[in-house]
């Protein structure tokens, strides 16, 4: 384990970069990720707009199991994040750096390139920003042994639900993709090395619930199912119906959208908002026709707005529906454990402190206490509502 928490700060405008460091007993104390993010935003307040990136301080291994946080600011001083896994955090670590902090905004549309010390500002000249062109795009300029994160043409739309984007197929909203554009970034690519020295973990549980090929734990629980919502296969679907579903998919990881998210826009619209939309029904042949229009250059106000989600809707028209209550008895501060840690949520049960603290120590190899994490819990609370 390192002794600093190395952090690369890129100051956009100037296209300059600079190093800062967190000693060890801060680092572990914040254990990375959310809170030690939330630790930088508030001794950083002069900082105006940072979008950033905090790996976990504890878990720098490749696997599954390991997640990273990406946090930004919007003009109204509001705070978004969101977990990621994926590799882009382990090829961070593989440079020497463990959090990443964009700075003030380019004057062009910038394509930002890591490797070592070879920082790159280049300007984008990729026009087509589908999902499958820019990966490929980055690859071709850039090499192979790349992890990258991008916007996608729903970003450039200003779509509310548009995904950012980490290597083809993995991604998350919560505005991190706007607020990455507001600052004039089309992408972000880490070149693979080994300037550090990263343990795998010998351990390799047996786990009848295990999701994902090579997690070393698996999850905690039963089989965890794909979130149900319109776009989800149905037991009535027929062959040329699976082929329309793969395709309405395919057009909406291609544009960039939140898929579960639009499918609650849709429904909330098919409920309130019908006198306006005029949906016959939401069936397969109905969705492509909504999903045609949302990803099209030319679309009516009323399918960007679709593009918005629920949310923005329910506003818009002044409107208050009942929210989707699945998930929300998973105890908050317990969550932001999780997400401080760098661990997957489904690796251990997140309504059981002991049983999330033992987890952390397995995976980190260190040695937390309940009352360690209770304090960091409390520690959490005053840093949110310093920055609120």
């Amino acid at each position: 384990m390192e002794k600093f928490y190395k952090i690369l700060l890129l100051d956009l405008e100037k296209k300059k970069y600079e190093i800062e460091y967190i000693d060890k007993k801060t680092k572990n104390f914040y254990m990375g990720g959310f809170a030690l993010s939330l630790f930088f935003f508030n001794k950083n307040k002069n900082f105006k707009n940072p979008w950033m990136i905090f790996t976990s301080s504890i878990i720098e291994y490749k696997n599954p199991i390991s997640k990273f946080i990406i946090m930004g600011k919007n003009n109204s001083g509001k705070i978004f994040y969101k977990n990621m896994g994926g590799v882009f955090s382990y090829f961070l670590k593989s440079n020497s750096y463990d959090g990443l902090i964009l700075l003030n905004k380019s004057d062009f549309p910038v394509e930002i390139y890591i490797d070592k010390d070879k920082i790159l500002f280049n300007e984008n000249s990729n026009k087509n920003h589908s999902n499958s062109s820019t990966f490929n795009y980055l690859r071709k300029k850039y090499g192979d042994d790349l992890s990258s994160i991008y916007i996608t043409n729903s970003t450039i739309k200003k779509d509310n639900l548009a995904r950012l984007v980490e290597d083809k197929y993995r991604g998350c909203s919560k505005n991190l993709s706007n607020l990455l554009y507001e600052k004039n970034v089309i992408s972000i690519s880490v070149k693979k090395n080994n300037l550090r020295k990263i343990n795998s973990p010998s351990i390799f549980k047996k786990n009848p619930n295990r999701q994902c090929d090579g997690c070393i734990l698996g999850c905690f629980d039963k089989k965890f199912h794909e979130k149900e919502n319109l776009f989800s296969i149905k037991n009535s679907y027929n062959d040329d119906d699976l082929e329309k579903l793969n395709k309405i998919k395919t057009r909406l990881d291609e544009y960039g959208i939140d898929i579960y998210g639009l499918s609650k826009s849709i429904e909330f619209s098919y409920k309130y908002l019908n006198h306006i939309y005029k949906f016959e029904n939401l069936n397969i042949d109905q969705l492509d026709n909504i999903t045609k229009k949302i990803v099209s250059d030319k679309k009516d106000e009323i399918y960007s707005d679709l593009a918005c989600g629920r949310k923005y809707l329910e506003k818009k028209y002044k409107i208050k529906s009942l929210s989707d209550k699945k998930g929300k008895n998973m105890p908050k501060d317990y969550l932001k454990i999780i997400d401080s840690a760098g661990m997957c949520l489904f690796a251990t049960n997140p309504k059981d402190l002991s049983n999330i603290v033992n987890t952390i120590n397995e995976l980190s190899n260190l040695n937390y206490s309940t009352c360690d994490v209770e304090n960091l819990i409390k520690e959490i609370g005053k840093l949110e509502s310093s920055l609120n």
